[in-house]
């Protein structure tokens, strides 16, 4: 079953890659909020990465990323994006009273679930101070 499995999720996630980003580039965010959204992927793919960590090693990541020149490249190219990610998240994030390092230790300890967890966070306090903007003007 697990074979199976590994065959299809690659798939399922370029699919649903495809999908967020087309209905990003139809729709962009303009208003704060939608946070509920990266956290739940942050969870369910905290949930996955516990399991695969149970059933194969803390590192059997290293030895898929050090095998050949593909390995090399996406662990490069996973890199580049996180700290590109970070790098335009970041000064937001400040923005709304978040301390930046405690979030780069996260996102570069656990890469994309770290930084879905930014992302939720930072957003759930742009919409808490809109909110909160909103109810003390006159």
């Amino acid at each position: 079953m697990t074979g199976s499995l590994y065959a299809i999720l690659p798939a399922g996630a370029a699919l649903g890659f495809v999908c967020a980003v087309t209905l990003m580039a139809l729709r962009p965010v303009s208003r704060p909020g939608g946070w509920q959204w990266p956290a739940l992927l942050s969870a369910i793919f905290l949930a996955f990465s516990l399991w695969v960590v149970a059933r194969e090693g803390p590192l059997g990541f290293w030895t898929l990323h050090s095998a050949n020149g593909w390995g090399v490249q996406v662990w490069t190219d996973l890199l580049m994006a996180g700290a590109t990610a970070v790098f335009l998240l970041l000064p937001r994030a400040r923005a709304v009273g978040m301390r930046g390092g405690p979030w780069v230790v996260l996102v570069a300890c656990t890469g994309s679930i770290g930084l879905l967890a930014m992302l939720a966070r930072c957003l759930f306090l742009e919409a808490r101070r809109a909110d909160s903007s909103t109810e003390t003007a006159p």
